[in-house]
Formats: C-alpha cells, structure tokens, sequence
C-alpha cells in the first residue's frame, strides 16, 4: 500500500543571480546549481525520505538526466519500476534564473514531445498526488482506485488539470489557477472575494480545495466556513520547487490522517523551510527539521 505521485519529472539547472533579470545583458554565474525537479518527482522524493512508501508514474528519457533522476529518486526510497524509459523522448529540463536577493525565480521549462505511453500501475494504492502533467495516466490511475483520496496539485489552469480538477478529492490550486479560473482576483483583506473564488472552484471541484497564496498563506474551506493560514515569516533565497513540496508534505499528511488544518499547516512549515536553501529537490528538509521548525515557531505539531 502506497502513495502515487503521477506527472512530471525533470531536471533543473538553477542560475543564481544577485539582481533582477534584464533583457540582452550578459550574466557570468559562478556558482551553478543543477538537481531533479518538477512537481510530481520533488513530492514523490519528500514522502520516500519521510519513509513512506511511495511510487512514481511517470516518463523519462533514455539520457544523462533521465539516468540521474532514476538514481536519485531510488537513492531516497522511490519505487521507480513504475517510471518509464522513452527512447524517443527527451528528459525534460528547466533552467531556472533564482534571484537570491528576493528568493523569486523564473523558471524556463523544456517538458519535451510526448508521444502515447503505456504505463503500469501498483495493484493496491493508498493515495494519489497528481500534477496533471500526464492527463491519461492519471485518468487511469483514478479508475484503477475509485474508494481511495486523490490531490491535485493545480499550478496552472489548462485542460490537463481542469479535467483531473473535477475528479479529486482534494483540489489544491495556486492562486494564479484561482484567478484563471474564476477571472477573481483574491484579495487578504477582502474577504468577500474568498467566498466568491471558492464558490467559482466549487462549480470545478465539489470536494476540499486549498488555495495557496505565496507568501500570503493559503485559504482553505470546512465546515464552519473559509479560513486564513498566515505563511511563517523566512528570509527566501529560492522559491523553485515551494509549491512542489508543499503539495509532498501535505499528501504524507493525509495519507497519515492528519486533520486538514494540521495537514496545511506542516505543508507549509516544510514548504518555508525549503526556500531559504538553493534548490528545488535539495531544499527537501528531513522529518527532524520540520519537527525542529514547528517548535520554534510554537505551533504545537508534531510530524510522525
């Protein structure tokens, strides 16, 4: 019984810079950084290292990043049988430009021709995460286990993830897919716009459904009504691959049957602890930071 990620794996190479990005200026970057990422293989690599036994769907090429993102994912306890080798495809890439001096970054990703993939499937699955980067895959995987919670990262609205939006348990959106699906603008001090946002996802997604804020927080629905989580106050150094781990760290928790509030909370406690470090992938604390964290910050949590 397990956690399945499904959607994208890639590699990043991240290029720090001091300033924000000008057109047709010339960069030297001294000290280049290059790791795994996309949103499916970081969340997938966080529940392996928090051991929890976790699967990953998903495509790679028969290259140098393929190789490596197969080693690192199993390195960390990732079942990679089921992460298929495409002869014909290459690995994806991102260059990222990571401003150290706001901890923004501008990612440049290169997802690579897909053709149609048979994949295979664990026979039993506990919970499923899907970035809605392989819109089939994940169809399957939803029909293959229809009594089990299933999360949807939503980081852009496209069809792919509008489709998988509507059969989740759990719809966990950034606030620009709030924003293009419901043309609402969400506003922290307007709490009319709260309601109106979840409303428009509520005609998307009957279920739960988060919306994430950066580093405003994120709002989330029960049944006593919309409620407000304030982000922790860090100094980032690099925002690449936040939202990826967050949606990791929130699926471990659920799969271990936190409540939602708590659930939410250690997301983004992991989530803060993993922007004040270069990296997407790296970035990834282990249980004992996070525990570490939520103590100084009093929030009267443990992870388990």
């Amino acid at each position: 019984m397990s956690i399945i990620c499904i959607g994208q794996c890639a590699y990043d190479l991240t290029f720090p810079i001091q300033e924000p990005l000008i057109e047709n200026q010339k960069y030297r970057i001294m000290e280049p950084f290059s790791c795994i990422g996309a949103p499916a293989a970081n969340a997938a690599y966080l529940c392996a290292l928090w051991n929890a036994e976790t699967v990953l769907i998903s495509r790679c090429g028969k290259d140098f990043y393929g190789a490596e993102i197969r080693r690192v994912l199993k390195e960390a306890g990732v079942d990679t049988a089921y992460l298929m080798e495409d002869e014909s495809f290459s690995t994806p890439v991102s260059a990222i430009i990571a401003n150290s001096f706001n901890g923004y970054r501008t990612i440049f990703n290169c997802p690579g021709i897909q053709r149609k993939l048979e994949f295979h499937y664990p026979e039993q699955a506990e919970i499923l995460l899907l970035d809605g980067h392989e819109l089939q895959a994940s169809l399957e995987a939803l029909s293959r286990y229809p009594d089990i919670d299933s999360i949807m990262d939503a980081g852009t609205f496209h069809e792919e993830t509008s489709v998988l939006a509507q059969k989740v348990t759990y719809l966990v959106c950034s606030q620009d897919y709030a924003r293009q699906f419901s043309n609402i603008e969400v506003s922290i001090q307007d709490e009319n716009s709260w309601r109106q946002t979840f409303d428009a996802l509520h005609a998307l997604n009957a279920g739960y459904i988060v919306v994430t804020l950066g580093d405003q927080g994120l709002l989330y629905e029960d049944t006593q009504g919309i409620h407000h989580i304030e982000a922790f106050n860090v100094s980032a150094v690099d925002t690449t691959g936040a939202g990826d781990i967050f949606h990791g760290a929130f699926t471990y928790c659920i799969h271990k049957s936190y409540p939602l509030q708590d659930a939410l909370i250690i997301a983004s406690a992991t989530s803060a602890i993993s922007v004040q470090t270069l990296g997407g992938q790296t970035s990834i604390p282990t249980k004992a930071a996070v525990n570490r964290f939520l103590n100084e910050q009093c929030c009267h949590l443990i992870l388990k």
